[in-house]
């Protein structure tokens, strides 16, 4: 009787174990930008169900007078449920054992950027769906509650649209002036100040014009003329392949601890499912392949870290 070895073809399992190869190598090496990782707050866990806080407080130190105080952080909060999500490659076992086949091309390398791109193009959908936040606004919106639990404090507007909004060094001067107005909780200064821009890559050389450049051209009297670009290195403009609208972009506030505006979740790496000549996808279409699983999620969180600018209301 034969080993189990010896009743897998070598070829065929050469070939899947050829797949797997390439597939890590290219997840190790592949340059594509993970900015909802980066950018957000990131987590890797198996965990079936993870809360998040949701700050309506801010801290701050007061004289102590004989009481002490204290602040909950659960007050307020985010929950976010891990989703699973798949890809795979099966071929028949005749043309992968075919003395002409020759390998599985670029496919494991798309995979293994797909993997990389997952988190992005979550949290991509969710800005441009707009969901309803915590506070019972859409994400972005004109009246934010500054204090979700006093009116009184006022509110505050993440959502710029309408004629006039597309990349421009007033636009830009602009978005920096929205969060510097925000306040906290406690009605003081919030502290933010622009970091970032998340744009569509159709956009990148109109950003790298308005971020990069040492001159850039403004109104000089009733002339135009050459002047020093201020806001070179200010910010740094994030170009986003998974953005669908051209026309929107999102300045970014990462300046403070803590204060994020999604959160992403995820096992860390894909599992990976082989099936040779010994299993059932053979044995009912004569095929072999390769999937990998993928286990996360993303939640948009704080909405003051983050403004949209769109051409025309969605």
């Amino acid at each position: 009787m034969g080993s189990e070895f010896n009743l897998v073809s070598q070829d065929a399992q050469r070939a899947l174990e050829e797949f797997a190869q390439d597939f890590a190598a290219a997840l190790v090496q592949e340059p594509a930008r993970e900015w909802a990782k980066e950018f957000g707050l990131y987590k890797a866990s198996r965990a079936l169900k993870t809360t998040w806080p949701i700050p309506v407080t801010a801290a701050g130190y007061k004289e102590f007078l004989g009481d002490l105080k204290y602040r909950s952080l659960f007050e307020k909060s985010i929950s976010m449920v891990p989703k699973t999500w798949q890809d795979g490659v099966a071929e028949l076992a005749s043309i992968v054992e075919a003395p002409d086949f020759i390998g599985w091309g670029a496919e494991p390398a798309a995979m293994a950027t797909a993997a990389k791109s997952l988190l992005n193009e979550i949290i991509a959908g969710q800005l441009e769906d707009n969901p309803a936040c915590w506070d019972t606004k859409n994400f972005f919106a004109a009246d934010h509650p500054v204090n979700i639990f006093d009116s009184a404090a006022g509110t505050f507007d993440n959502d710029v649209t309408g004629a006039g909004t597309d990349p421009t060094v007033n636009n830009l001067a602009e978005a920096m002036t929205n969060f510097s107005l925000i306040k906290a909780p406690n009605g003081r200064s919030l502290g933010l100040r622009m970091t970032h821009v998340l744009h569509a890559t159709a956009k990148t050389e109109l950003w790298r014009g308005i971020l990069e450049k040492d001159l850039i051209i403004e109104a000089v009297g009733s002339a135009f003329g050459s002047v020093n670009n201020i806001y070179k290195g200010t910010v740094i403009p994030i170009p986003c392949d998974e953005f669908t609208d051209d026309d929107q972009w999102y300045p970014l506030a990462l300046n403070k601890p803590g204060m994020k505006p999604w959160v992403t979740q995820d096992e860390g790496s894909p599992e990976e499912i082989r099936q040779d000549k010994t299993d059932a996808l053979y044995k009912s279409t004569l095929k072999v392949g390769i999937a990998y699983i993928l286990r996360g999620n993303g939640a948009l969180a704080l909405p003051q870290c983050i403004q949209r600018w769109a051409g025309t209301a969605p």
